[in-house]
């Protein structure tokens, strides 16, 4: 059912390929004549519709590109600590698939990995991860639940894209990239930003028409290009004195409704960008006494 391939020092094996006819649940053995199984290799399951469940060993490190892609029967899969690298596309197109847990090893996630699992509801990410890739998530319609953990640092592009049933999400302090990351999450209600933020991706919540009030907190000093642009929900938003800079068409599309509220400022501040608000017409409140 299995086909492996001996790694280049010759000592350790990687799950080459699965058997097209494979069903039900299938094993991966620890070791395979002699030697240790480390890794799943790229594309090793890809398009093995009738496998439901995958039982891997701790002693695999590695689960490489698109090795479970489009495997739209499985419904199950525990990752084991053992692993520390999971590449782009390990699981896209999993439809089957319901939950996940990365566990603590992993410190970096791929792009697209989990890339339109439609049925996924929850994702639990590592504790110990500092970058998520593009896409990870894009297009899980079903996701209800996410937690970032304190320490990650960069999401890739488009990363929740299209996860419209994602209704609540907490930016830690130490994310520094996010760009177009919550994209036309149009669920999400309820956006809560970590003391200590510094910076509002780019695009970062585009096209969120569910959201209707936002809050940035004290400390946060870049609020980037079309950061909040066309969500057409938002009523009132408020920005802390400490926003030094403000980029282009950060509330483009938002409607006439909207308020913004500018704490400790009378006037707009040089580094804010002169189209800051686009083709928005909602109301600016400045404070009547700086400070």
């Amino acid at each position: 059912m299995l086909t492996f391939k001996i790694n280049k020092n010759n000592t350790a094996y990687e799950v080459a390929k699965c058997d097209k006819k494979a069903t039900g649940t299938v094993t991966i053995p620890d070791t395979y004549s002699g030697k240790a199984v480390v890794s799943i290799g790229k594309n090793a399951f890809k398009e093995r519709i009738n496998v439901t469940d995958v039982i891997i060993p701790d002693s695999i490190e590695k689960i490489g590109g698109d090795a479970f892609r489009d495997c739209t029967g499985l419904t199950n899969i525990v990752i084991p600590d053992s692993v520390k690298r999971i590449e782009n596309g390990a699981f896209y197109g999993c439809a089957g698939l319901t939950n996940i847990v990365i566990p603590d090893s992993v410190k970096r996630a791929g792009g697209s990995i989990f890339q339109g699992c439609t049925s996924l509801q929850s994702a639990v990410l590592s504790k110990n991860m500092k970058i998520i890739g593009y896409c990870a998530f894009a297009g899980c319609t079903s996701l209800v639940s996410v937690t970032i953990p304190d320490g990650v640092e960069d999401i890739g592009k488009r990363c929740f894209e299209g996860c419209t049933g994602l209704a609540s999400v907490t930016i830690p302090k130490s994310l520094t990239q996010y760009e177009s990351a919550f994209l036309d999450c149009t669920g999400l209600t309820s956006v809560t930003f970590q003391k200590g933020l510094k910076v509002i991706g780019k695009v970062a919540f585009e096209d969120c028409t569910g959201l209707t009030s936002v809050t940035i907190p004290e400390g946060v000093e870049v609020i980037s290009l079309g950061a909040f642009a066309h969500c057409t929900g938002l009523t009132s938003v408020t920005i802390p004195k400490t926003v030094v800079k403000m980029g282009d068409r950060v509330f483009e599309g938002c409607d006439k409704h909207l308020t913004v509220n500018v704490l400790g400022l009378r006037k707009k501040p040089e580094d804010w960008d002169d189209n800051w608000r686009g083709n928005s017409k909602c109301k600016v409140v400045w404070d009547t006494a700086e400070g």
